[in-house]
C-alpha cells in the first residue's frame, strides 16, 4: 500500500531542493531580469513547499485537505524585447538543467498520482505535475531567447 504521507514529505523535500537550485541560479545571473526570473521560480517552489507542508499538518490533525488550486504563473510574451544576460553561457546551462529537473518532477508527480487511490491526494499530485509542466514551458521559452538572442525576458 502506498503511504501518502511519505510521498508528501518526499514532495516537500523536493520542492526545497528546487527552491535552492533557483536561488543559486539567481546568484549566477548577472542581469536584473535574470536574477528576478530565477528568484520568482524559487518563490514558486517555496509556495509548493508551504502548500504540501500545510497538507501534511492537516492530515496529522485528521482533517481533509482543501482542493488544490495552482497559482497563476505568468508566461513569456515572445514579442517583448529582452535584457542582455552577460553570463549567457552559464545561464543557458542552468536553464537546461532546470528544464530536465522540471520534466523529472512532473513525471514523478504524474506517476504518484496514477498510483494513488485517494482521490484528494491524486488531485494534489496532478496539480503539482501541472505546475511543473508550466515551469518547464517557462524555462523552454527562456532557453529559446537566451540561445537565439542572448536575452532573458522577465519582469515588467
Amino acid at each position: 500500500m502506498i503511504n501518502v504521507d511519505t510521498l508528501l514529505v518526499d514532495a516537500m523535500n523536493a520542492e526545497i531542493k528546487a527552491k535552492e537550485f533557483y536561488l543559486d541560479a539567481s546568484q549566477k545571473a548577472q542581469s536584473p531580469s535574470g536574477k528576478q526570473f530565477f528568484k520568482e521560480l524559487a518563490d514558486f517552489e517555496q509556495r509548493h513547499y508551504e502548500r504540501v507542508k500545510n497538507i501534511i499538518e492537516s492530515r496529522k490533525a485528521g482533517q481533509q485537505f482543501d482542493t488544490y488550486e495552482p497559482p497563476h504563473i505568468p508566461m513569456i510574451d515572445a514579442e517583448i524585447k529582452g535584457e542582455v544576460e552577460p553570463n549567457k553561457d552559464e545561464i543557458v546551462d542552468v536553464i537546461n538543467l532546470a528544464i530536465q529537473a522540471e520534466k523529472d518532477a512532473q513525471k514523478r508527480y504524474e506517476n504518484i498520482a496514477q498510483a494513488l487511490d485517494d482521490q484528494e491526494a491524486k488531485k494534489l499530485f496532478e496539480g503539482l505535475a501541472e505546475e511543473e509542466n508550466k515551469h518547464q514551458r517557462l524555462l523552454e521559452d527562456q532557453f529559446y531567447h537566451m540561445s537565439n538572442k542572448g536575452t532573458i525576458i522577465w519582469g515588467e
